[in-house]
């Protein structure tokens, strides 16, 4: 979801709410800004939000009145580096970004709280500041968990309620919200997980609680070379992304597994499943990515398509850091090339708010966009012989995709 819809529908809700707040002016108070985004880092919706301190909404109204005069302004660089000059608890800062997006002809700036799993935030020393016009100064106190519940936010002479810092504790350990979101605070320490039978079961040795486990009644095997182009499994695409292997080509009947594994928290059985392909002549598995398809551009995989797909992981998504997890368990250190050939190729999104406004971008740039596509170079991936096969426009797209993406983020 794009960021000026989410704001836009925020907007239409003449209310603040769990995780988001509406502010006229940017702050003329640093401590003030510092205790809205400890707040906002803290919030506690049980659906792990994202927050949002908008800017350029009138108080009380709800009606966009901007902030372009507004002298008080600050952009990302302004606020990464004051939330860095504090000392936090950990040393874990809280993750935030601005944006400035235009509605009704006016400018709005977002301050993105990014969702975390490392609450609650608080500091070490206490910080303070007094504005030239009131005598009484903030205080922001070293120790003191501040916290958002509803559409409030904690004062400076209060700390947050024990339920809500009980809820960030709990939230830190992995012991609240979806079952996702237990998963993905699971597999981030790869190193916690191992298997006694050659990685067909996962076990967990800081969760007892889950297990990812191989579902032995899903194997498909497919033909490299049959029928690409009208599937959506990532091998028959990638036949050569994982392989050192370059002296075999595609009517040699080479042969592609895909497997499937589950997820177990507690012994239940989670609607999360992994999908695995292995590539020609391997004995390991990769976590397919997300699936998508493009109308916009105009390019298409082949004469009866009228689209084009390609492949993206979400970082910190379940498939992105299942695909670490068994990379690194499965492979070697000298295949650290394979892993860095495959996000040549396939690009990693932030969010998925990042990758449907990337998206964006590069449907507003099209023209540009498909004629880079047009003189991309996949040389040093693709066997000479193999070139005119159906896939190369996937490798093509794919690999200006991860360029523009990081072309675009510097922008």
């Amino acid at each position: 979801m794009e960021l000026k819809y989410i704001v836009e529908s925020l907007i239409n809700k003449a209310s603040e709410g769990s995780y988001w707040d509406f502010k006229q002016n940017w702050y003329s108070n640093n401590a003030d800004l510092l205790k809205d985004i400890i707040c906002m880092a803290n919030n506690t919706t049980i659906e792990m939000q994202d927050g949002y301190i908008i800017f350029g909404i009138e108080d009380g109204t709800f009606d966009i009145i901007g902030v372009s005069e507004d002298n008080n302004r600050k952009n990302q660089e302004n606020i990464v580096g004051f939330l860095s000059s504090q000392t936090w608890s950990g040393e874990e800062i809280p993750s935030v970004d601005v944006k400035t997006i235009e509605i009704s002809g006016k400018e709005i700036d977002v301050l993105i709280v990014y969702n975390s799993d490392v609450t609650p935030y608080y500091l070490l020393n206490d910080y303070s500041k007094t504005t030239d016009y009131r005598k009484n100064k903030t205080v922001i106190r070293a120790g003191v968990v501040y916290s958002r519940v509803g559409d409030r936010n904690t004062s400076s002479a209060e700390c947050a309620t024990k339920q809500g810092t009980e809820f960030l504790w709990k939230k830190r350990f992995g012991l609240v919200g979806s079952d996702v979101f237990k998963v993905v605070k699971r597999l981030k320490n790869v190193e916690s997980w191992y298997s006694t039978d050659d990685y067909d079961t996962f076990y967990n040795s800081e969760y007892g609680d889950i297990t990812i486990e191989r579902d032995y009644n899903y194997n498909l095997e497919v033909k490299i070379g049959e029928g690409i182009g009208n599937t959506d499994i990532w091998v028959m695409d990638f036949p050569y992304l994982f392989t050192y292997v370059f002296n075999w080509n595609m009517g040699e009947e080479e042969i592609g597994m895909r497997a499937k594994w589950d997820v177990f928290l507690n012994g239940r059985k989670l609607n999360i499943s992994l999908y695995g392909v292995q590539a020609t002549r391997q004995t390991y598995y990769h976590i397919e990515p997300n699936t998508y398809w493009n109308r916009e551009l105009g390019i298409h995989l082949n004469n009866t398509s009228n689209s084009i797909k390609y492949y993206a992981y979400i970082r910190n998504s379940v498939k992105f850091l299942a695909y670490n997890l068994f990379f690194s368990k499965q492979c070697y250190d000298e295949d650290q090339i394979l892993y860095n050939r495959a996000f040549t190729v396939v690009p990693v999104f932030e969010s998925e708010q990042e990758h449907n406004e990337f998206m964006s971008y590069v449907n507003t740039h099209k023209d540009d966009f498909t004629a880079a596509v047009e003189v991309q170079s996949i040389d040093e991936m693709f066997p000479t012989y193999s070139k005119n096969v159906t896939t190369v426009i996937i490798y093509k797209f794919g690999k200006t995709l991860v360029q523009w993406l990081e072309q675009w983020r510097q922008k």
